[in-house]
């Protein structure tokens, strides 16, 4: 699995590197100081796992979060921090783990736990069209979303009906939006129309 680690605090990153490096599954492919660099290089590099520190200059840890969210919604966050006042905030965005500082090797042990119980990665879903078109396929959850815009409703109602907040459905619609390279509901359900959506 391949990870970022982003933190402003060099000392930091070298100790969370090292402690990864015990794991085999896990594939450190870049780290960064500036958080805006990483989100470039993510932009390029896709990754599955995200180790993000929270104070940071320029943007935040939560700011980049969304960021990386709006590139790959199945991008797992992992915050790693000394505050521990934006736990809510993190989960809030369906962050795997919080970590709080300094990083040992047990607590991230139980972090990989985690990811390994997590379920898989959404199958991805296919429409013939978006095929021939070469565009980005889409996975199930964004799929449902699409059939939810379609029935009329809005953010805050997908939300409720999908058990998530507002601000995920809203990261997962400007995902779609960059998938079928569209910008607004309208343009996304023309080129959605024939999406096959399993057990419908």
């Amino acid at each position: 699995m391949r990870a970022v680690i982003v933190d402003d605090e060099e000392l930091s990153v070298k100790r969370l590197k090292q402690i990864l490096s015990e794991y085999g599954e896990i594939e450190v492919c870049d780290t960064f100081l500036n958080p805006l660099e990483a989100y470039e290089f993510v932009k390029e590099h896709p990754v599955q796992l995200a180790f993000l520190d929270i104070s940071m200059p320029k943007i935040n840890g939560m700011g980049l979060a969304s960021l990386l969210l709006e590139l790959d919604a199945s991008i797992h966050i992992v915050f790693v921090t000394g505050h521990d006042n934006y736990a809510v905030q993190a989960f809030d965005i369906s962050a795997l783990d919080y970590i709080m500082k300094p990083v040992s090797a047990q607590r991230i042990s139980k972090t990989l736990d985690r990811l390994r119980n997590k379920p898989s990665s959404p199958p991805v879903v296919h429409s013939m069209e978006s095929l021939q078109k070469g565009q980005a396929s889409l996975t199930e959850q964004e799929t449902r979303i699409v059939r939810l815009i379609s029935d009329g409703l809005t953010n805050k109602d997908i939300a409720h009906r999908l058990n998530i907040t507002a601000e995920t459905v809203k990261s997962h619609v400007k995902n779609l939006y960059r998938k079928l390279k569209v910008k607004n509901r309208v343009q996304a359900l023309q080129q959605t129309k024939h999406l096959e959506i399993p057990g419908e």
